[in-house]
This record gives C-alpha cells, sequence and structure tokens, in this order.
C-alpha cells in the first residue's frame, strides 16, 4: 500500500506532514479512514507513540478525527484549518492551481486594502522610511539581470510591512498566517522577468499614498497591484 518514507528531522513532525500531503492531494478523502496503526508504523518504520504524535498533530489542524471503533476518519474540507501554516504549505504544495490562486488573491483583496488605509492613517515616520527603504530595494531587484528570488523577497517583505503598519491585530494575523502563500505567489510571479505586471511603479504607487497619509487612495493603489499580481500570475499558470 505504502511506499516506505525516509524520515528526517523530528520523526512525528515528518510523519505529520507526509500524511497531511496525502490528505489535502485527496490521495486520502474525506470521510476515509487511515490505515491501522501497525501499517503505519510499518509504512514509516516509526514507533506506535511517534505515529499517535503525528495523528494527534494533524487532529488540531482539523484534518484527522480518531473515533472509538472506527478508527482516524479524515474530516471534511470545510472543517480544516485552512489557516493554519502547515496545512496551507501542503495544499500549496500538493494543489498549486488556480482554485487556490483565485482564493488566495481574493482573500487578499478583502483585507490588504484596508490595511494599506490604515497603514496611512497609523504609520509613523520610522515606518515610511523603512516603506521607502523596502521599495528601493525591490526596484533594484526588479532591475534586469537580478536574482528573481531577491525581487520575490522584496514583493513579500513590502506587502507584510504594510499589513503591520495598519496597527491591526488581526490583519497581522492573519498575513502571519499566509505567508506561505504569500511567499510561493511572490516566487512565482517573478520567476519570468519578461512577463508584464512587474511593474515597480505600482508598489511606488501604494507607498506614495500611505506616506501621503491618503487612506482612500492607498487602498486603491494595494487594489490595483494586487489585481495586476493575481491576473500575470493566473496567465502564468495557463501557459504553463
Amino acid at each position: 500500500m505504502f511506499e516506505r518514507a525516509e524520515v528526517v528531522g523530528t520523526m512525528s513532525a515528518q510523519v505529520a506532514r507526509i500524511l497531511g500531503m496525502r490528505i489535502v492531494s485527496g490521495e486520502y478523502r474525506p470521510g476515509s479512514v487511515l490505515p491501522i496503526e501497525p501499517e503505519l508504523c510499518a509504512a514509516f518504520g516509526v514507533s506506535r507513540t511517534t505515529v499517535r504524535e503525528a495523528v494527534k498533530h494533524l487532529a488540531s489542524k482539523r484534518l484527522l478525527e480518531a473515533l472509538p471503533k472506527v478508527g482516524t476518519r479524515v474530516l471534511p474540507f470545510d472543517e480544516w484549518n485552512l489557516l493554519d501554516r502547515d496545512v496551507l504549505g501542503w495544499r500549496l504544495l500538493a494543489q498549486f492551481d488556480h482554485k487556490i490562486v483565485a482564493d488566495i488573491f481574493e482573500m487578499r483583496l478583502c483585507f490588504e486594502p484596508r490595511a494599506s488605509a490604515l497603514a496611512a492613517e497609523h504609520g509613523t515616520a520610522d515606518d515610511f522610511a523603512m516603506l521607502a527603504h523596502r521599495l528601493d530595494g525591490l526596484r533594484a531587484a526588479l532591475a534586469p539581470g537580478q536574482d528573481t528570488r531577491l525581487a520575490a523577497q522584496g514583493d513579500l517583505e513590502f506587502h507584510l510591512l504594510v499589513i503591520n503598519m495598519s496597527r491591526n491585530g488581526m490583519f497581522i494575523t492573519i498575513g502571519g498566517a499566509i505567508k506561505a502563500a504569500l511567499r510561493v505567489s511572490s516566487e512565482m510571479l517573478h520567476r519570468h522577468p519578461d512577463q508584464p505586471g512587474r511593474d515597480p511603479a505600482l508598489y511606488a504607487e501604494v507607498a506614495r499614498h500611505i506616506t501621503a497619509r491618503h487612506s482612500a487612495r492607498a487602498a486603491d493603489a494595494m487594489t490595483v497591484l494586487l489585481q495586476a499580481s493575481r491576473d500575470r500570475l493566473l496567465t502564468m499558470m495557463a501557459k504553463s
């Protein structure tokens, strides 16, 4: 049933990662029951304690539920903790498709423009200086011939800074939770330097309105930036 997995690092965490990937990829479908404990132990070459810890870890993320006389059952998708960093990361690795990209940007469009408006209202002189620094770094990273990973990191840092400048604890928590999604999106966006949508002027417009404390214009500028990023990423995926 299984290929024997090479387990490195913390045993229970690695077993949880492999099982989590199999769940989010659909190998184990909602409502299905995992193989019994001895089979999992044999498949991974680990102890019962390790398997139980891994199952407990996935149960805390609402992927699994252990039921007496039934076994360990995969929970329905709508019960999964989709903002959990591990769950989100596994989904991105297992099914980075149009639907998950659209879902991520739909969520970002719900709160990042508002975060930009709040950043304009609550940002300090130090915040604005850091925003300018982030923008300069991003411009340099977007220059021809630069390592695309630098552009991806610059994009991620720019967005996270704006979210943090909002001083909204819920936004900051969401930003931290979806950091894996932001990172993967940023890396894909900047993978092909000849594609449209990398214009640093879009970032500059966000920064300009935040620094000028134009909250409504900052929100509009962030909306334009996110829509351009979404459209570019979906276009790239359609061509690949």
